[in-house]
């Protein structure tokens, strides 16, 4: 899975030191949601390429134009964009020589994201110009995430088979819920039928430390025991976790999914009903396929006209 990194990694690329160090002055007290920031060097375009290549997650590049050669950053920034085909860094281009690269040429030809003349440059506009570029980096990759997470989401629900069996379709569904969240435990549960109306009843869990039986089955009375937490219609935050509801179709059965731990931030939050939708779904296919297999008589005598 996709995960944001402790703090936004910003690259100035410039071929005189000093800059390095005014810059990281100037920036030192950027934040973004609770993020600060680290900065790193490189002293050339083929550096900052090779930086890029080892560090894709990169969030802004303080991109000098003229070093090695009187194109290098421009070089630099389209090596980034086509050959990396990294989109989502921003890019601000920073020039003491406007001449070589002129901003609106810059702008159209090598999908750079601001335009700052070193010569104008002051703290606060430089401040003011990374924070913007922090914040469209985010949201960029907050997008790329979310549909990584739901792509995701959609082919486990794919895997998930009418001819697998309800156990088999269970353990799939655990085993994307804990890929998905890297949760210190989690606990599937579902209450069924068989055709003859005989409760089925699963219980399942997953912990990558080798958590035994019972603390599964510790969370299931709980969570039977608690009003609240059975009635729950969406995800909640519940003890020291997230409870996410599991409802079949057509009444054929109910329970839920529980994750304790592991790194839930606000997309896999919102991502973690669609896998429940997505596994209900599959489930009510498969407890269906049962169903019907099941019966002594033709599916189609059943059927009232």
């Amino acid at each position: 899975m996709i995960h944001l990194p402790d703090k936004h990694r910003i690259l100035v690329v410039d071929d005189e030191p000093d800059v390095f160090t005014l810059t990281r002055l100037s920036l030192r007290q950027v934040q973004y949601r609770g993020r600060g920031v680290e900065l790193v060097s490189a002293i050339s375009g083929a550096a900052c390429v090779e930086s890029l290549r080892k560090h894709p997650e990169t969030s802004v590049i303080l991109l000098d134009v003229v070093m090695e050669s009187e194109h290098a950053g421009l070089d630099a920034c389209r090596a980034i964009r086509e050959q990396l085909n990294n989109k989502l860094v921003r890019i601000l281009l920073r020039t003491g020589q406007p001449g070589t690269a002129p901003e609106k040429q810059a702008i159209d030809e090598y999908d750079i994201d601001g335009y700052l003349l070193k010569t104008e440059l002051t703290t606060t506009r430089l401040y003011a110009a990374v924070r913007t570029a922090l914040k469209a980096h985010e949201e960029l990759v907050e997008l790329e995430r979310h549909r990584t997470l739901l792509r995701y989401v959609l082919d486990c629900a794919t895997e998930v088979h009418s001819f697998d069996g309800i156990e088999l379709a269970l353990r799939k569904t655990l085993a994307a819920a804990a890929d998905l969240t890297e949760a210190a435990l989690t606990v599937l549960s579902l209450e069924t039928f068989e055709s003859h109306g005989d409760p089925l009843r699963f219980l399942l869990h997953s912990s990558p430390s080798g958590v035994d039986e019972a603390a599964a089955q510790a969370i299931a009375q709980r969570v039977q025991s608690d009003p609240q937490a059975q009635s729950a219609l969406q995800t909640t935050r519940w003890a020291d976790g997230l409870l996410i509801p599991l409802r079949l179709h057509r009444e054929l059965g109910h329970g839920w999914i529980y994750v304790q731990g592991g790194r839930v931030d606000h997309i896999v939050e919102q991502v973690l009903p669609f896998l429940a939708a997505h596994a209900a779904n599959a489930l009510y296919a498969v407890v269906a396929q049962r169903l019907l297999e099941d019966r002594e008589e033709p599916f189609y005598s059943s059927i009232g006209v």
